[in-house]
């Protein structure tokens, strides 16, 4: 039973693989950075493949073959660091938690040899202290001004009777 899964472990290729867009709260538009580490001597046959979160849209991939929900790019990877970069821009519901996932396949496909995860926040909308009062005070300005035009312009003349 250890031989096998001795012959197992060997066989897999050592990849590894990072996923980072470098902030906790996503504000619209994100690129998502995935960093895929071949710590083979030779080069390998690899699908390197980022799940998007719901609400990924007008997405960019260079070099990637786009579906709905994700990326991949089919490489023959070379030793040592890999980037591929993914940027979109992300639409949900605030205040809510959205996650990426990458991942590195190779040999089989229905496995992947390592895999990353990202996980940010949606901001709650921005809340100006006093934006209420402000704005009251504004619509006050404006009524007080419109009235005051008015007024002018419909009162009646009087006629200069000096002589």
């Amino acid at each position: 039973m250890i031989t096998i899964l001795s012959v197992v472990l060997l066989a897999a290729p050592q990849v590894s693989v990072g996923l980072d867009n470098r902030v906790t709260e996503i504000d619209r538009t994100t690129t998502y950075v995935i960093r895929a580490v071949n710590h083979e001597a030779t080069p390998l046959a690899a699908n390197v493949r980022i799940a998007f979160p719901p609400g990924l849209r007008e997405v960019r991939a260079a070099g990637a073959e786009l579906g709905d929900s994700h990326a991949s790019w089919m490489v023959m990877m070379p030793p040592g660091e890999n980037t591929y970069r993914v940027t979109g821009v992300l639409e949900g519901d605030p205040g809510s938690a959205v996650a990426a996932t990458a991942c590195v396949y190779a040999g089989d496909l229905s496995r992947p040899v390592d895999c990353s995860t990202d996980i940010d926040q949606l901001p709650d909308p921005e809340v100006t202290p006093g934006a209420t009062v402000l704005s009251a005070l504004a619509m006050l300005l404006i009524l007080s001004g419109s009235a005051g035009a008015s007024y002018l312009v419909a009162r009646p003349r009087r006629a200069d009777l000096r002589v």
